[in-house]
């Protein structure tokens, strides 16, 4: 059975809800549309209704008239509406943005710091007395992953995993033993989760983000060591889709980049997850990603993908 539309109506911005496959509409002149994915889009409408607020009014003059906000609930959605031009600007994590980037044409624009934060990455870690040294001796066993749609938990340790010239299997169980010459893996679906598994010897690695790995290593039953840290990559970004015009992506690119310099704007960015500001993607960042973007499609991503 199909869920109902879900649609709130702002001063400047019309949000707009999408929580199933199939759904379209059709932007109006003077509309810009902007796209983010999440399975929690009641909470994405709160977070991003200040922030098209800002866009809308910055952009009247430029024959902005309404933002609405859409959220898809995974990357293929989400992907199809950047193709048939029914979203406009796609806020996500780098990794994200780079998988539909590669589905649906569309292209980085800005760098988003969320939370403060340029850029981050993500550790491949064992016990500290494993004989486990490099990649390499990762198959024939087993590491845990966070969950299918965490970019610093799954999709970037994987993608370097396929970078190194190793295979990946998905496993139904801790039972379960990996393919000869690959490298099995599983769903912890919880930090805390994946260091118990690691303590009690029932993977030999696991994966997460640096900053959650430093946390919780700290009160582990035994200690860990850093196998692996993957590059660094931007943390949030901005990419608009194939098509817009450019006089509107540059005139969107000054907006962002100028919001934290005004009281109005900073206070916006403030809310919008406390995002420090918006800059140009470092080229070195970028060619970070170009390396991984070879093993994006073998990857097994279901659902949207987020931190």
């Amino acid at each position: 059975m199909r869920k109902p539309q879900v649609q709130a109506s702002y001063r400047f911005v019309s949000v707009l809800l999408t929580i199933f496959f199939g759904f379209s509409f059709s932007a109006s002149s003077g509309t810009l549309t902007i796209g983010t994915i999440s399975s929690e889009p009641a909470g994405e409408i709160k977070t991003f209704t200040p922030f098209a607020n800002y866009l809308a009014e910055k952009l009247g003059s430029d024959g902005i008239d309404e933002v609405k906000v859409v959220i898809a609930p995974d990357i293929q959605q989400m992907a199809k509406m950047l193709r048939q031009d029914e979203v406009d600007l796609f806020i996500d994590s780098s990794i994200t943005a780079s998988i539909i980037n590669k589905l649906s044409g569309s292209q980085f624009m800005l760098r988003r710091w969320k939370k403060g934060r340029e850029k981050y990455r993500s550790v491949i870690f064992v016990a500290e007395n494993s004989n486990i040294e490099q990649l390499d001796d990762l198959r024939g066993k087993i590491i845990a992953f966070e969950e299918p749609f965490s970019t610093s938990g799954y999709v970037l340790p994987a993608l370097v995993i396929l970078q190194s010239e190793n295979e990946l299997h998905q496993l139904d169980s801790l039972g379960s033993l990996p393919v000869a010459d690959t490298v099995g893996f599983i769903m912890a679906h919880d930090n805390e989760t994946q260091m118990v598994w690691l303590e009690r010897g029932r993977v030999a690695a696991a994966a997460m983000s640096e900053n959650d790995y430093r946390e919780y290593a700290q009160s582990v039953l035994i200690p860990m060591r850093v196998l692996h840290k993957t590059p660094y990559v931007p943390y949030h970004v901005v990419a608009h889709r194939a098509g817009l015009e450019q006089h509107l992506i540059e005139r969107i690119k000054q907006v962002l980049r100028a919001a934290h310099d005004d009281m109005q704007g900073a206070e916006v960015l403030r809310r919008f997850e406390k995002t420090a500001k918006f800059d140009e993607i470092p080229n070195d960042l970028l060619l970070e990603i170009k390396k991984l973007e070879p093993f994006v499609g073998r990857v097994a991503i279901n659902k949207g993908v987020g931190q």
